[in-house]
């Protein structure tokens, strides 16, 4: 008779996002600061007082964390890996999630870039389960091609079992 061992557990994904990902998170992130400073400085023009300069301090911090620190966490964080079978991505700043998609699941994958992307030459790879949408950000676009095409060659390989 076998004895039945631990389960084994799957890999950490090892793939990084482009590095010029973290450019387009400060980019979105000093823009979500200039929003709060800007709400700061209508409190200010509203109530004045100590109620101002709180919101001062509150919107300069979530502007430097927003554009500084949050950025580079993210990064770090961020993996992605594309197998036979699956697709594992692990995100997040302070609560890590991680997602395993079957590739009999995938029922269709298409890549995206916004104009931000499209400026510092990133796309973000999309593929569609009957559940819904996952994504892989802010990669380059020749790999954002290239895993597009590897995922779709997949997901048809695992349809065809």
């Amino acid at each position: 008779m076998l004895a039945a061992g631990p389960p084994t557990a799957t890999p950490e994904p090892s793939r990084h996002l482009a590095p010029a990902a973290r450019r387009l998170w400060r980019i979105e992130g000093a823009l979500a600061g200039g929003l709060a400073l800007a709400a700061a400085g209508v409190l200010q023009a509203v109530a004045g007082g100590t109620l101002a300069w709180l919101g001062w301090i509150a919107a300069i911090a979530l502007a430097v964390l927003a554009s500084v620190a949050v950025p580079e966490l993210r990064w770090r964080r961020w993996r992605w890996e594309v197998r036979e079978h699956e697709i594992d991505i692990r995100r997040g700043t302070l609560a890590v999630t991680r997602t395993l998609v079957p590739m009999l699941r995938v029922q269709h994958v298409d890549t995206k870039r916004d104009l931000l992307q499209q400026w510092l030459g990133l796309a973000t790879v999309v593929f569609h389960t009957a559940a819904g949408a996952n994504e892989i950000p802010a990669l380059t676009v020749a790999e954002a091609g290239q895993v597009r095409d590897r995922i779709a060659e997949l997901a048809r390989a695992a349809d065809e079992l």
